[in-house]
């Protein structure tokens, strides 16, 4: 009979032993049969894979993220465009938005121009035939005046010229007009523009002003005789205006008209006493055409005004020399000297024309400090 004990015991022997093998079965052998599924080399396989599933998540969920935005921004910018397309075809008037506006302040009658847009005063006619006389056009002329008045009263007078330009196409007889358009055009050097604009202009338009920046385009294009004209009814008009008469002396001085030339620049310069420009100017001409005791008054004048311009000194001891004032010319040298180089200085005072002074004392005595490069003082 058979002893159920010693079976017992032989089983579980048997079981340890295969237990056993189990445990210390090689890992790392490629034949997954023979391995245990939760070892750790296998335990990492699976959480790579893993990893590797969410990076594909990942992945999909950023493409389809990116559609979904792309899709979004593509609809709002289907939504603003449309927007932007309603608002340019609104036909509702615009307040003006332009740079001088607040620089300016329109008569109470004026004003209704702010609620409008700039594009309402174009003057393009797109109908079949004339252009329709009505209020509408009336208006938009208005419009375009008003525009124009504002803008050269803040010296824009592009902007100016262009506005009086848009009423005149709208309405080409429209008087009163062609003035001021012309002087927006003297203002911007188009001389030609403004003498065809205001030449036959009604003598009720033809202000003192006017007329002198009409003389003053005529000169510029040579027409002298014109110029003239223009000059003197604008004297006529306002006979000590100035800048005619400054106008009017460079026009005879341009036709060699000396003694004319010369009356007019001191008729200006009695008005305009302080301008020192136009008078060193004009006894710049003086010495240029030979009037040396003219030229020395107006150069002892401006001596008294201007008192650091060494060539202005220079100038003066030269029309002194000429006059046979050795001694005025000398002083006049002196404080030339005492301004400028003392190399300018005695490039001035080795000219042959003051040859009639070198046996002078005192210009012996300055030509010693020049040559020693000390001014006398």
């Amino acid at each position: 009979m058979e002893n159920p004990t010693l079976y017992a015991n032989l089983w579980e022997q048997d079981f340890m032993e295969t237990g056993k093998r189990q445990h210390l079965q090689d890992i790392y052998a490629t034949d997954r049969t023979d391995r245990d599924d939760f070892t750790p080399q296998v335990a990492s396989e699976i959480i790579e894979e893993r990893k590797r599933e969410i990076r594909r998540h990942q992945f999909l969920s950023f493409v389809l993220g990116m559609a979904v935005l792309l899709l979004a921004v593509s609809l709002v910018y289907v939504v603003v465009r449309e927007y932007i397309d309603i608002l340019q075809q609104s036909s509702a008037p615009e307040p003006i938005q332009q740079e001088y506006i607040p620089r300016y302040s329109l008569p109470t009658e004026s004003q209704w121009v702010m609620d409008f847009s700039r594009s309402y005063g174009d003057p393009k006619w797109e109908g079949e035939g004339e252009r329709p006389f009505n209020a509408s056009w009336i208006k938009k002329a208005t419009f375009n005046i008003i525009l124009a008045e504002q803008a050269a009263e803040t010296r824009k007078y592009a902007e100016a010229a262009e506005y009086y330009e848009n009423a005149l196409e709208i309405l080409p007889e429209l008087e009163g007009i062609k003035v001021p358009l012309g002087m927006a055009y003297f203002k911007l050097n188009k001389n030609e523009k403004a003498l065809e604009l205001l030449d036959g202009a009604p003598d009720s338009d033809l202000t003192h002003d006017v007329l002198n920046n009409l003389g003053a385009a005529c000169i510029e294009a040579k027409a002298f005789e014109k110029g003239e004209e223009y000059l003197k009814r604008s004297l006529g008009l306002k006979p000590a205006y100035a800048e005619a008469l400054n106008n009017l002396a460079i026009l005879y001085k341009e036709q060699g008209r000396e003694k004319e030339a010369a009356t007019a620049y001191e008729q200006y310069l009695d008005q305009r006493p302080k301008d020192t420009d136009t008078r060193y100017n004009f006894a710049l001409y003086l010495t240029k055409i030979g009037n040396w005791e003219l030229a020395g008054e107006q150069l002892r004048a401006l001596t008294q005004e201007v008192t650091d311009v060494a060539n202005l000194y220079f100038l003066l001891a030269r029309v002194e020399n000429k006059l046979g004032n050795s001694a005025d010319a000398v002083d006049a040298l002196q404080r030339g000297v005492q301004l400028t180089d003392p190399k300018l200085a005695m490039a001035w005072m080795s000219e042959e024309e003051f040859d009639l002074l070198r046996n002078e004392q005192e210009f012996q005595s300055l030509m010693k400090y020049v040559e020693q490069g000390r001014p006398k003082q």
